[in-house]
Formats: structure tokens, sequence, C-alpha cells
């Protein structure tokens, strides 16, 4: 059978999720779905109304239907650090939901739950250890025929997990994505291996190829540049932070061989501001060895935040992740990402929304970066 013949006859491998609104009604939707387990890895789970639905659905199931297993697992230095928070802020939507009152009784009164704090806490020691995970994963049915995994960006956050409103951007929202995986692409994925060090490096499937940052394999960079290098047309790339200045550099270099490389940057960020906006001044900035040939790089600002950590080569290949396009992020945490090529329609998807997305931007130059601190972007590239 042909490859693409194949490819159409599993339409339901892949799906792109747009945004906090429909993520949100994807999860819930399958938590109720689910016949057999439901697990959880998140990075943040906040006290607010997305928080508490999500843990609402969690509790109508278990209630519901008596043999259903449900596994949660939080990162806990993440998760003392937000804790933190609340003695720092009266804002309470800082809080995360795992100190509540409301989260105790949740775990008291189910027999059927398994609640697990991954990692190390360790403030001083985190960054050598480098065993904390950024990941959102949420898989259900595992190990079935009807397996279902909603992964990567987004936590469980009324800023992540909320409508948008472009008529309205400083309304509680954040631009992002998620990916439905459907059963056989879901399959390397050994959940129950999660805390052994042999957890899954690759796997490619139905043109989806999923990787994992983990301490013993830190292979994301290194496959970015080589998606990077193969580029023939053009690269787009919308991401949340971009500090990591082996990628500046990469990004520049193409972008002098007549590859053209359309960036989206937040026009706003929390803690990290300042160490974009030193970013794009580096990638804007002339060539003192290529005078000859004209950079094929342009900058967008996208009004209000964008959570979303995606790159799309020539139109075929999508990369989405967990991962931001910092050293943090590259060389400490761990992170799930995957590779959509050719076939896999979420790529066509990417394509059709990054379109969308620059409709509501506005493209900067070498001459009009906005004002920055150097010396704060200095220190947000440190903890960022």
């Amino acid at each position: 059978m042909p490859i693409r013949e194949k490819y159409i006859t599993e339409p339901k491998v892949t799906k792109l999720i747009v945004d906090g609104e429909k993520a949100r009604n994807a999860i819930l939707s399958c938590i109720k779905d689910a016949k057999k387990t439901i697990r959880l890895r998140v990075f943040m789970w906040r006290d607010d109304e997305s928080g508490r639905l999500i843990l609402d659905a969690l509790q109508k199931k278990m209630d519901s239907d008596q043999d259903i297993r449900v596994y949660i697992e939080k990162d806990i230095f993440w998760w003392k650090v937000y804790d933190f928070q609340k003695y720092l802020s009266i804002w309470k939507v800082w809080w995360d939901i795992f100190s509540t009152k409301l989260w105790t009784d949740f775990i008291k009164n189910n027999k059927n739950l398994n609640f697990s704090s991954i990692w190390t806490k360790s403030i001083l020691f985190f960054k050598y250890l480098k065993e904390n995970d950024h990941s959102k994963v949420f898989l259900f049915d595992e190990n079935t025929t009807d397996t279902v995994a909603i992964i990567w960006g987004m936590n469980i956050t009324d800023e992540c997990l909320t409508a948008q409103n472009h008529d309205n951007p400083n309304r509680w929202w954040w631009h992002d994505y998620m990916v439905r995986i459907y059963w056989e692409a879901t399959q390397k994925l050994i959940w129950k291996n999660w805390k052994r060090k042999r957890w899954i490096y690759k796997k490619i499937i139905n043109y989806t190829e999923i990787l994992l940052d983990i301490k013993t394999k830190r292979i994301i960079r290194k496959e970015i540049f080589k998606e990077l290098k193969n580029a023939k047309k053009s690269v787009i790339v919308e991401h949340w932070y971009i500090t990591d200045n082996k990628i500046v550099h990469e990004l520049r270099k193409i972008s002098f061989n007549w590859i053209n490389v359309k960036i989206i940057l937040p026009d706003r960020s929390d803690w990290v501001y300042h160490a974009n906006m030193h970013s794009v001044e580096k990638l804007l900035k002339p060539s003192l060895f290529l005078r000859k040939r004209s950079s094929n790089l342009e900058v967008y600002l996208y009004s209000w935040m964008i959570h979303s950590k995606v790159i799309l080569i020539d139109n075929e290949v999508a990369i989405m992740w967990s991962s931001n396009l910092t050293y943090n992020s590259f060389n400490i945490l761990r992170e799930t990402n995957a590779f959509f090529r050719k076939w896999n329609p979420v790529a066509k998807e990417l394509w059709i929304q990054l379109k969308e997305d620059l409709k509501y931007t506005k493209r900067i130059y070498a001459s009009d970066v906005p004002k920055y601190k150097k010396w704060l972007a200095i220190i947000e590239e440190i903890f960022i």
C-alpha cells in the first residue's frame, strides 16, 4: 500500500488543538470517556476556575465509575516554588492547588487515586541534579486500543485554558497549542517507567516522532539543529522564550543562506521580556562578515501573550514541545517533544494557524527594537 494511502486510512492519528478553551474541552471530554485509566503529569496546576473544573471532573468520574484508576504526578520542585509564592503575593492566581483543603479532601476521599510528587525539591541543587520535569501530559486508557494522549504546552491554569479574545487582548488568556494523539502513536510512551532513566528516547510512527529529554539523553537541541540545517525555503518560529544563544546563532546563520526565517514572539512576557528583546537585537543586528548578503530574517511581536513552543520548517515539518528555547530547557529540565512529518495533518493545520497569527502581529526592525534593560536580560537568561 502506498504511504499516502496508508495515511488516509488512519485520519485520527493526530489532531492539533489551538488555545485553551478547546484544550480544556478536549481534556474534560477524555476524562468523561475514559474506561480504565487516567494519568496526568503536570508542571503547574493552579487553584483557579480551570484547576477546580478539572478536579471536579475527575471526582465525578471516580464517583460514577468505581473501577477507573487515576494517576497524578506533579513535579515537586515547582510545586514548592509556586506554593511559596503565596507568601509573597496576595494575588491568589499564583497559588498551587496541591496545598489547598480541596486537594487534601480529594486525595483523602478517593482510594482509586494514586498521587505522587516526583523528582527533586532541592532549590540549591535542582540545576545540578537535572531531574525536574516541565512536561504536560494527559494520558487516557493507556496500553489499550482506545489510548488517547493530549500533550505539550498547556498547564492546568486559567491563563492556559480559557478562551482567547483578540478584541480584548488584556483578558487572561495565552495563545498555545496541544496535540491529541491516538492509539498507535502512543504505544511507545512507557508511562509505567516514568521514574526510570530508560524512558523513551524516540519513536516514529505515522509520521510522528516523539522525543524526550531525560538526564542521560539530552538530544532536543541536536535534533532541532539537524532540522534547521535541512530547511530549503522557510522556517517559522513561534515561541514564548528565545534566549538560547546557540539557537539564536543558528537562526541568523540560515537566514543568510536565503532561507526565509520568521520569528513570532509575544509583545510582553512574564519573567523574560528583557531577555527576549536582547535576543531580538542579536537576531536583527547587521552581520560584520556577510555585508554582501542580506539577512532573510523577520521578527514579529504578537499582541499579548504567547505560550506556544512551535517551529514549522518548509510548511512540512512541525516541531512542537514543552521545551522553551532556553539553556535550562535544553540542558536541565525533562521535556516532551515531537516532530510531525510531511503527511501528518498537524503540519498543515499549524501552517494555517500561523498565517492567522501573523494578522495579530507587528513587524519590528533593527532600528526599532523595543527598549529593554540589558542587565535584567542577563539575569533572566540565567534563571529561565
